[in-house]
């Protein structure tokens, strides 16, 4: 072989190895198609930044890259900036190469879009990594932010048991805060979770004590509280998000329950599954969350209960008085 058919051959090698990376990657490109509710042009606006987004996702983590290239054309700087802490504790793509989804309307103006599958590479178990995310897009169809989704069975229980219209737009606004504040954790956003708290918030946190030899209750289980301020529990996160690599957490048997005695405040218990790179527990979470400011709800109670704790006697609205 003469010099100029062996620089031929290598330039054909070259282009046949570049052409098989680049179906490889194209395998992975998720293709969206929304539909219902938003006018056509924002939809398409919306599939445009949608694919745009998910795009650099999928070759940044095909490509083994650390981090991913977003334009402030197909997102807001919160929504990249969301997208990127995400994606530092956790990488995650779409595995589904076409995905038809509905837009849904938001009491903000904007958009929602639904229970997009996606792999997150850290977690414990397939059913920590398979997980559904929600896109929300700004009225023109920029995409605002990027969280973790509740599963579809439990999002349709938050809506049981609405009282009228004003019930039912709060329980949409629980929806959003839950799942922003479950995905806050994720991506160790002590920023929002700060903000999400009101500065005289009480936090409670139990653990279980077993009884043992000439005690009053010997062989049993009995559970001690410690109260926390806001600055103290936040300091404690601080350390733990240090500590672990990635983090996951999951909720599960939510309940939503508007207070008697002021339509503004609503408690939310469920359980919680927190599962970390060298730490995981289940209990019992009860939020107390003041809607005054639709805008910015804030956290008055957290309270954590070990699952020993019978579900009748978790914490809930009838434990807390309301003095304001």
């Amino acid at each position: 072989m003469n010099i100029y058919n062996r620089i031929t051959h290598i330039k054909n090698i070259v282009l046949f190895i570049g052409l098989i990376s680049i179906a490889v990657n194209a395998q992975h490109y998720t293709d969206f198609e929304f539909y219902d509710t938003a006018p056509a042009n924002t939809r398409r606006t919306m599939q445009n930044n949608a694919n745009a987004v998910f795009r650099q996702i999928h070759e940044a983590h095909f490509n083994g890259r650390q981090s991913i290239t977003l334009s402030g054309t197909n997102a807001t700087q919160d929504a990249i900036d969301n997208i990127r802490s995400l994606w530092n504790t956790s990488q995650f793509y779409c595995q589904v190469p076409d995905l038809m989804r509905q837009v849904l309307r938001m009491p903000n103006g904007g958009w929602q879009v639904r229970n997009i599958p996606v792999f997150f590479v850290a977690g414990a178990t397939p059913e920590e990594r398979n997980l559904g995310i929600v896109m929300e897009f700004t009225a023109a169809g920029l995409i605002n932010d990027i969280y973790i989704a509740l599963p579809e069975h439990q999002y349709e229980d938050f809506f049981r048991g609405a009282t009228g219209v004003t019930d039912l737009r709060r329980r949409q606004l629980i929806v959003d805060f839950v799942e922003n504040f479950r995905t806050a954790y994720n991506r160790k956003d002590l920023p929002l979770i700060e903000q999400v708290f009101s500065n005289d918030a009480l936090i409670i946190t139990g653990k279980v004590v077993r009884s043992h030899g000439d005690s009053p209750n010997p062989m049993g289980v009995s559970v001690e509280y410690v109260t926390h301020n806001k600055a103290t529990y936040i300091e404690g996160l601080r350390r733990v998000f240090q500590r672990n690599a990635w983090l996951n957490i999951n909720f599960e048997e939510i309940e939503v329950m508007m207070h008697p005695g002021n339509p503004n405040v609503y408690g939310v218990t469920l359980k919680q599954h927190w599962n970390a790179s060298n730490y995981s527990d289940v209990g019992w979470l009860f939020l107390m969350i003041d809607f005054r400011d639709e805008n910015n709800p804030l956290i008055w109670v957290r309270t954590w209960q070990p699952p020993e704790v019978p579900k009748n006697d978790v914490f809930g609205l009838d434990n807390f008085r309301i003095n304001r």
